[in-house]
């Protein structure tokens, strides 16, 4: 049906003509980038496309984008490192890379399943500190290590992927230091602090992410796999990681030691003295010690949100759900910092939106636990999905309150239906939200409510992850019935309350959809 509300042309997506290569499905994005799966028409093989949201004819984009051109092809002939095919720019000025698709997943992928053994975790992360010696040697820093940027190829390889935030190192020329990006799970300490980024800074990264596939839970987290809250992290920056956890094989508790250290001048120098020291911990049995599933309360990011601005920042602070959903593909993402959102409509534009409304009953909260931290994100099926549907006896729930179009709505919705919104990574990972012309926006308001009122959620994060009518109020049902295009990938996301709203008793909330 068609909407009472004006569609942005930026969510109608067609995927862009790439040169000598048919373009598929998006596979995901990160930061400031699409990727898409295709296929190289002149060999017939199977291919990675990464599109850069940001025209070239901006200078600072130019240069972010020729440094990634350069950070791949150095190493791009590595084993274990994915190769650089081809690169160039739209016709928009859009940037393109074309790289070996692996088809095996992310290690991020391998953590959800829990089937790797201390000796296969060591055989991956000695296989990605080769590539990542080889980074090094040629003057380049990764600076985005995690699971979800090393890659699994058709032969069970391990590939390093994603060098968007190289830095390449110059005589004389100093790093740009920026993190807005930055992965707090598995971002080294002195980047917190906008420290000049080193190999040390890749080395603790990386040794976090052996930790993590050691134990299920990044060095970060608390015993049971739940997220650390901004000032939690801040204040544990030079705090040894504790690797006393049972799981860690003892041979391996120095090197991680070592490697998590929180001076960089106490590390390992760059990847390949961490490969070195890999290679003399010994044999480890296969049986040591599996990685046991489910052990993480929130899943580690597949890759980092995409900000559409570095300049729209600072306001009010809301709590920040991401539900995920991509053409029937589930994208997990988490966020340990409040989220700054900053509502710029007046109190009669919210009100625009709320005649002819009706009431429907009230429905049961559903049984879904998230994780902790004061701003969480996490994926469910789409609600239009019966299998995936969480099985219950009871009624299904439905909006409390529909205007006459059909589409759910309340007086204290953080956004008014049809807001345009811009998002911005902060420099811990939260996320920015302010309101813009539909033409720049990456999200757009096509729903909304209140929580439950008879919720037992004790903050803002929680009611996104456990609440009712979130559940039964932010989903591709009613994001078509608003009119938007579900023919494409899209992300469907829920944004609420800060702390001091939600103590103040505001529960409004609101549903945005993304392209992705």
């Amino acid at each position: 049906m068609s909407s009472p509300f004006p569609i942005p042309d930026a969510f109608a997506h067609v995927a862009p003509p790439v040169p000598g290569v048919r373009l598929g499905e998006p596979l995901g994005q990160g930061g400031f980038a699409t990727v898409y799966a295709g296929e190289q028409i002149s060999l017939h093989r199977p291919v990675a496309v990464k599109i850069d949201s940001r025209p070239l004819h901006d200078e600072r984009n130019r240069r972010r984008f020729m440094r990634e051109m350069a950070a791949a092809s150095r190493i791009s002939g590595h084993p274990h490192v994915v190769s650089l095919i081809d690169s160039g720019v739209l016709p928009d000025g859009r940037p393109y890379l074309v790289m070996e698709r692996c088809d095996g997943g992310s290690l991020a992928q391998v953590l959800e399943s829990g089937e790797l053994s201390a000796a296969e975790a060591v055989s991956i992360v000695s296989a990605v500190s080769s590539a990542l010696g080889a980074a090094h040697r040629a003057g380049v820093l990764h600076r985005d290590i995690k699971p979800g940027n090393i890659l699994i190829d058709a032969y069970g390889s391990p590939r390093l992927s994603d060098f968007g935030l190289a830095a390449i190192q110059r005589e004389g020329i100093e790093s740009s230091v920026t993190l807005e990006t930055m992965t707090p799970d598995f971002a080294p300490p002195e980047a917190f602090t906008l420290a000049e980024p080193s190999p040390g800074g890749d080395v603790w990264s990386l040794g976090a992410v052996l930790f993590t596939l050691l134990t299920g839970r990044g060095p970060r987290r608390t015993a049971d796999g739940g997220a650390l809250s901004l000032p939690e992290i801040i204040n544990r920056l030079s705090v040894p990681a504790d690797t006393s956890d049972l799981r860690i094989p003892e041979a391996l508790r120095p090197l991680l030691d070592r490697a998590l250290h929180p001076d960089p001048a106490q590390r390992y120098r760059d990847g390949n003295e961490l490969a070195e020291a890999l290679a003399q911990v010994g044999d480890i049995p296969r049986s040591a010690i599996a990685v046991p599933p489910a052990v993480m309360r929130t899943p580690l990011p597949a890759s980092a949100p995409v900000p559409a601005s570095e300049a729209r920042r600072s306001g009010r602070a809301f709590a920040l759900l991401a539900l995920g959903v991509t053409a029937g593909v589930v994208i997990s993402a988490v966020v340990l910092a409040s989220t700054n959102l900053v509502p710029s409509a007046s109190s009669a534009n919210r009100t625009a939106q709320r005649a002819s409304a009706s009431t429907v009953p009230s429905a049961k909260s559903l049984e879904k636990r998230g994780a902790g931290g004061e701003a969480t994100a996490t994926a469910r099926p789409d609600a239009r999905s019966p299998e995936k549907a969480s099985p219950s006896a009871t009624p299904a729930p439905t909006p409390a309150q529909v205007n006459a179009q059909g589409i759910p709505y309340s007086d204290d919705m953080p956004w008014p239906l049809g807001t345009c919104l811009s998002r911005a990574t902060s420099v811990v990972g939260g996320t920015s939200v302010s309101q813009v012309d539909c033409s720049q926006a990456d999200w757009i308001v096509f729903a909304g409510g209140t929580f439950d009122p008879t919720t037992n959620a004790s903050s803002a994060s929680e009611a996104l992850t456990d609440d009712s009518q979130v559940k039964v109020t932010c989903t591709s049902t009613y994001a078509e019935r608003y009119g938007l295009d579900l023919s494409t990938s899209y992300s469907i996301n829920t944004l609420g309350p800060n702390d001091e709203e939600w103590a103040a008793g505001n529960r409004g909330f609101a549903c945005v959809l993304g392209r992705l």
